[in-house]
């Protein structure tokens, strides 16, 4: 089985040294997404801005691998404060549309950037999709 790797070109994240998504067969692997503007990098204040933010930027990267979030099977999120927990659900489930796939959610002492307060990662399995 081949994999292959997707990444966004007009992401603030070109350079960095990971794919937004790796696709093995039918199976899709998000990278660790935050809640940051695609082209400026930067993050809203607010985490419900930030959660919105953060599942606009996966339905993207789902949408490049030709998936959506009704393919999606495994979430996890990283919190940095977990009192963000239903701040966070409140957005989440609005954008998920009722699908409620398998997910952890954690609690993290901090995350790579110093405004980031949450991160999601979503595995997807996309029955049909045809390999490259």
């Amino acid at each position: 089985m081949t994999s292959e790797t997707v990444r966004l070109v007009d992401s603030h994240a070109h350079d960095r040294p990971f794919s937004h998504a790796s696709i093995v067969g039918p199976w899709i692997f998000t990278k660790g997404t935050a809640g940051y503007n695609p082209v400026t990098g930067e993050f809203p204040p607010d985490i419900r801005e930030q959660t919105a933010q953060c599942m606009k930027n996966l339905a993207e990267i789902l949408r490049e691998c030709g998936a959506t979030f009704a393919d999606v099977v495994k979430v996890n999120v990283y919190l940095v404060d977990v009192g963000d927990y239903d701040a966070v659900n409140e957005i989440y489930l609005k954008a998920m549309e009722g699908h409620k796939p398998a997910r952890c959610c954690v609690g993290v002492p901090a995350l790579p950037s110093p405004n980031e307060n949450m991160k999601i990662e979503m595995i997807a399995y996309k029955e049909g999709r045809s390999e490259k």
